[in-house]
């Protein structure tokens, strides 16, 4: 049975889109070129797993979503959402973290 690179790079679309990045600034992000990325989307090129794990950071999303379209964001995703904030975001993003975690028991 083949791969279904069709479905892995309509995941990555939806996910690019739902995070409102151009396909340029994902490439740049994932540091490959515009054209690999719509060859990847389009499912007409595999990636490497380096790459498939740099567009796993860049998503916010797990290695296993993009590849079988299952699994939960990892605590690497919230560790690179983290790292994109501002010091004072950052002490935000905790205070609502330890309220939610209060509210949950």
């Amino acid at each position: 049975m083949d791969y279904p690179y069709a479905e892995t790079g309509k995941r990555i679309l939806d996910l690019r889109k739902a995070h409102h990045l151009t396909r340029e600034r994902l490439a740049e992000m994932a540091e490959i070129s515009v054209q690999f990325l719509a060859d990847i989307e389009k499912g007409k090129k595999n990636m490497t797993v380096t790459t498939l794990r740099k567009l796993a950071k860049a998503l916010t999303v797990s290695t296993d979503y993009i590849v079988n379209g299952t699994g939960e964001p990892t605590e690497q995703a919230l560790f690179a959402l983290y790292d994109e904030l501002t010091p004072e975001n950052r002490i935000r993003a905790l205070q609502i973290l330890r309220l939610f975690t209060e509210a949950a028991k």
